[in-house]
Formats: structure tokens, sequence, C-alpha cells
């Protein structure tokens, strides 16, 4: 029930609100999904928090209140670390978080933020270990592409890489080479749209897609920057990386759910059967798995890969 609505809020051309919704399945849906704060922001946002009954409109806002009660705080805790990593002459670029959430929703607190992700240098990754044990921060491990580090229930993960090694050619240096200096920062760095559009985008792959979360940040996007994403530079890019059927996967399934996309942002490529649907990943979420689930799973750890070379590697170690 909530993909109808999205499409609603992201296509005016789409009446609303639609006869015969049944808020109070699409309220459990979005429990499900944990996107309460995501589905307030855009109805605030499109003007439509009016339309729709007094109850759900109140439930969202309520769970919108305690994510900017959260978001404060790690909006906070994540500046303390970026103005750490800037003292120390540490480039680092905030990934997904508080500055994803205020650069393409509009506002930090638009969706929950968990833990701190940071890009940092590969060269530089045990210096950056070291800058946060040296303010209280505990190591925990270091696995596939990042570190991981806690402190009173804080988690950080400092990324050196966007992807696991094993399933791609993947080249940082134009991510670094694109990232503009954010705000009054010399060594903190933002990831341009397209690289930013390219990170979640892999984000999404990672999770297989099993969740509306990662739909809405790459439709987000499109709306908020797709000017500034240029799908022939994308497409090159991830040729050489070796990543573009997985991008491929992704958009096939945010297109098929948003068709409205392809107006605006038409896609460069046909899409690809993944074998996704929005009503079996609902399912599987709450312990039902169909047959067409485990085809989906087989799709997303096997046949995403653009080499054999790396197809192989997951039949050894499942992506």
């Amino acid at each position: 029930m909530v993909i109808p609505l999205l499409q609603c809020l992201y296509n005016p051309e789409q009446p609303f609100p639609a006869a015969g919704w049944d808020y109070e399945a699409i309220l459990r849906d979005i429990e499900l999904f944990s996107i309460g704060s995501q589905m307030y922001h855009l109805l605030k946002a499109s003007g439509r928090i009016e339309q729709v009954p007094e109850f759900f409109g109140s439930r969202l806002k309520a769970r919108h209140a305690r994510a900017t009660y959260h978001n404060l705080f790690m909006k906070h805790k994540e500046q303390e670390m970026l103005a750490l990593f800037e003292r120390h002459g540490l480039e680092a670029i905030p990934l997904k978080g508080i500055r994803f959430a205020e650069a393409y929703f509009g506002h930090f607190a638009a969706r929950v933020t968990s833990d701190i992700d940071l890009f940092v240098r590969a060269d530089r990754l045990d210096e950056a270990i070291a800058c946060l044990e040296s303010h209280g921060y505990d190591y925990e491990i270091t696995k596939d592409h990042h570190a991981r580090l806690h402190k009173d229930g804080l988690m950080a993960e400092l990324h050196w890489t966007l992807d696991k090694r094993e399933w791609s050619n993947l080249h940082t240096e134009p991510f670094w080479s694109s990232a503009v200096p954010l705000g009054d920062f010399r060594y903190v760095k933002q990831l341009s749209p397209l690289h930013t559009f390219y990170f979640i985008c892999l984000h999404g792959a990672r999770h297989q897609m099993d969740s509306v979360r990662y739909l809405i940040d790459i439709v987000q996007i499109l709306h908020a920057k797709g000017g500034s994403i240029d799908y022939k530079q994308l497409v090159e890019q991830t040729t050489v990386d070796k990543t573009s059927r997985r991008i491929q996967a992704v958009l096939s399934i945010v297109y098929r759910q948003f068709p409205h996309l392809q107006a605006i942002k038409p896609l460069p490529f046909d899409t690809l059967e993944t074998h996704w649907d929005y009503e079996m990943v609902r399912s599987a979420r709450m312990g039902a798995k169909t047959k067409q689930y485990y085809l989906y799973k087989l799709f997303f750890r096997h046949f995403i890969f653009d080499t054999w070379k790396h197809q192989m590697k997951s039949i050894r170690k499942a992506y």
C-alpha cells in the first residue's frame, strides 16, 4: 500500500488521495519499513498533509518528532567528528546520514540516521582510526570495506572504498576528484550528486533492495538533483568499475515502481528482470517467503555481476 501513496507524492499528475486507500494498512507498512519520517516529510513538502486522515498525519508527525530528537543528537556527534578530522588534516566525506538528508530531502530529520559513515582515504585509514581512538572511540573490527568503532552506543564506520573488494573493480579516485569542500571545511568534503547517486545505488544493491527506504532515497535524489546527474557518465564509470549490472538492477526496480521517472530522467538501458516485487519483499519481511522470493535472492546473490570472475566469487561467498 505504500508504493501507490509514494507514486502520488512524487508524481503530481496522479490523483490524490486515491479512493479506497486503507490508511491503517499503509501505516502498518510504514512501520514495517521504518519510513515514518520520510513519509511525513514528503507529505509536508508536497502540501498534502491536510489531505490525509487526521489520525494518519498525527501518527506520522509523532514519529517525525522522535526522529528529529534522535537526529539532533546524531547531527551534533557528526559535527564533532567532522571537526576532529578537519583539525587533524584528514580528508573525510560523510556518507548517507544527516548531510544526505539535508542535501537531498531538505531537512536533517527527513530520514532517521542510526550511525555515522565516513569515506576516508585508503592510505590514511589507520590514521583515521587512531584519531577516533584518541577521542574515546573503541575499535571493533575492520571488515570488507570499512572499519567499525563505537563510543557510548554510537557506531562509526570508516569506509576506504564503496564496494566490497571481491565484487567489482571500483575506482575511488573519481569520487574524491569530484568532491567539493563541505561548508567552511577544507578537508571535509561532499560527494557530487552523480557520485552520491552512484553510492546510494550501490548501497541499495548491497542490501538487495529489501526495503522501500532504498527506493525512496534514489527517487528523492532524482527529484532533487536529477539535472546534475549525467547517465552517460554514470554508465561509463560503472563499466570501468564493473558495477554496471548492479546499477541497472537497482534502477530497473526503481523505475518499474515509479514509471513517471522515465519522462523526467529516461534510463539509457533496458530494464532487467530482478524478480523484485513489493508484496514479495513485504511478505518476506514478515516471515513469509515464496518461490519468487528465492528467485529474487538468487538473482541478487549471483547474477548482478559484470564478469565471470566476480560471479564465480559469489558462489564461494554470497554477495
